[in-house]
């Protein structure tokens, strides 16, 4: 797209349907603290990158460049986000669907549900992810696609949170195991 602005496309209607998306998404506890997994997020953060430095030219990502991308800005927010294990891109990649702006491609005859998902099966079944058309093409307007990565860095990976009920019953348990 090189940097082109779409007049006729409303931005910040854009910005404001995919930011709440974004907020509301579902995202996996850590067992032991109740932490949310930034898996997600940095999914997200993976396509924007590959935007950026020009390895994502069309809403088509493959798993080897997005892993590549991935793994590089796990490892740079782990620490902020409280995250002592990486989580396989795989569980991301499976299981971002479910937020309705992530989409697999599978190939002919392939299984379309796992309980799962590896990186075996990915590479079995999957042919290529894409984002919804509206975002790719936010994505693509410079402004819009720094406020939407600093919203993701802002509201998903420095504020994560604990699920206290979980934090609490193991305290419990531990009380009453003395």
């Amino acid at each position: 797209m090189n940097n082109k602005i779409i007049r006729f496309f409303n931005y910040e209607s854009a910005f404001d349907f995919y930011t709440k998306k974004i907020k509301d998404m579902k995202q996996g506890n850590i067992k032991r603290s109740g932490i949310k997994k930034i898996a997600k997020p940095v999914l997200i953060l993976s396509i924007i990158r590959g935007i950026e430095n020009g390895t994502f030219r069309y809403n088509r990502f493959l798993f080897e460049d997005l892993e590549n991308i991935y793994n590089n800005i796990f490892e740079q927010y782990a620490i902020i986000a409280k995250q002592s294990e990486k989580t396989n891109i795989a569980h991301p990649l499976y299981y971002l669907q479910t937020d309705e702006l992530w989409h697999l491609n599978f190939h002919n005859h392939s299984e379309t549900r796992t309980a799962s998902p590896s990186t075996a099966w990915v590479r079995r079944n999957v042919e290529y992810a894409y984002i919804d058309e509206e975002l790719w093409l936010l994505l693509h307007n410079p402004d819009y696609r720094l406020r939407m990565k600093n919203f993701i860095i802002e509201t998903k990976i420095k504020n994560v949170k604990g699920n206290h009920s979980l934090l609490i019953k193991q305290f419990v348990g531990w009380l009453l195991a003395i």
